[in-house]
C-alpha cells in the first residue's frame, strides 16, 4: 500500500509547477483584456475627437486644410492602430476562452470587419477633403457636400464602434 504522506509530496511538485502555469496563463490572458480594453479606449477616444476638429475644421475656412491633415495623422497613428491591436487582442481571445458560436461576439466581429471596410474607404475622401481645402482662392463648391459625406461615414463609425462596446460590455445572447 503506498505510502499517502509520500504521494503528497510527490505530486506537489507537479500541482505546484500546475497552479504556476494556470496562475501565468490567467495572467496573460487579463494583459491582453487589458490591451484591448485600452487600445479600444484610445481608439474610440481618437474618434470622438474627430467630431471636436471637424467642427472646427467647417467653420475656419482658411484653417481647414491644416485642421484636416490633423485629423487625418490622429487617425493614421492613433487610432487605426489601437483599433488594429484591439481586434487582434479580441480575436485571440476569443480563441483562448469564448464559445465559436457566441452570437454577440459574432455579430461584433461582423460589426467590426463593416467599419473596417468604411474606415479604408473613408481615408481616400479624406485625403481629396484636405486636397480640396488647401487650394487657393474661393471655398471650393465641392467642400460642402463631401464635408457632409465624411461627417455623415464618420458618425456611421463611430455609432458602430459604440455598438460594438456595448456588446462587449453586456454581452447579450442575441440568437
Amino acid at each position: 500500500m503506498p505510502d499517502p504522506a509520500r504521494s503528497l509530496t510527490v505530486d506537489q511538485p507537479a500541482n505546484a509547477a500546475s497552479q504556476r502555469l494556470r496562475s501565468l496563463i490567467d495572467h496573460v490572458y487579463t494583459f491582453l483584456k487589458w490591451l484591448h480594453v485600452l487600445t479600444a479606449c484610445i481608439g474610440f477616444g481618437s474618434n470622438v475627437t474627430h467630431f471636436f476638429w471637424l467642427l472646427a475644421a467647417n467653420r475656419d475656412p482658411p484653417s481647414r486644410a491644416n485642421t484636416l491633415r490633423l485629423v487625418k495623422k490622429i487617425d493614421d497613428r492613433l487610432a487605426v492602430p489601437a483599433y488594429a491591436v484591439t481586434v487582434i487582442c479580441g480575436v485571440v481571445m476569443w480563441w483562448w476562452r469564448w464559445p465559436a458560436g457566441s452570437s454577440w461576439l459574432i455579430t461584433a466581429l461582423v460589426l467590426t470587419l463593416v467599419m473596417a471596410v468604411m474606415g479604408t474607404a473613408y481615408g481616400p475622401f479624406m485625403k481629396r477633403w484636405i486636397r480640396l481645402a488647401g487650394e487657393p482662392g474661393p471655398e471650393n463648391p465641392a467642400l460642402a457636400p463631401l464635408s457632409r459625406q465624411l461627417t455623415f461615414w464618420w458618425a456611421t463609425i463611430s455609432l458602430g464602434v459604440l455598438a460594438v462596446l456595448w456588446l462587449m460590455v453586456w454581452k447579450p445572447d442575441l440568437w
